[in-house]
């Protein structure tokens, strides 16, 4: 028994009358669909984080809880870059940045 070669033995021949591809007719296509992500900045050590208008509510209540607490906290912070540990006391400065020109 003759082994075939796996790139020419299992396809047919083809000739002038064999099509090669499929013609693809009758398909719609939509619109461009424009999404506006609303991103929220908050400026903490020198850095910018965006993340949600939910994510940013979260973090800073969580930091305004710490702070009036008087305690110093881990705060996490979801944000497009992934999760940070924001160490927040009453010494650390942070800030919520108005949202950027467009």
């Amino acid at each position: 028994m003759a082994l075939q070669s796996l790139d020419q033995g299992a396809r047919p021949e083809q000739d002038a009358t064999t099509p090669s591809a499929v013609p693809v007719t009758g398909l719609l296509t939509t619109p461009p669909v424009t999404v506006t992500i609303v991103r929220e900045r908050i400026q903490y050590g020198g850095r910018i984080f965006y993340c949600t208008p939910e994510m940013a509510r979260i973090f800073l209540k969580h930091a305004r809880d710490v702070i009036e607490s008087g305690e110093e906290q881990l705060v996490p912070l979801l944000h497009s870059g992934g999760i940070d540990l924001l160490l927040v006391s009453r010494a650390t400065p942070y800030t919520l940045l108005d949202p950027p020109e467009t």
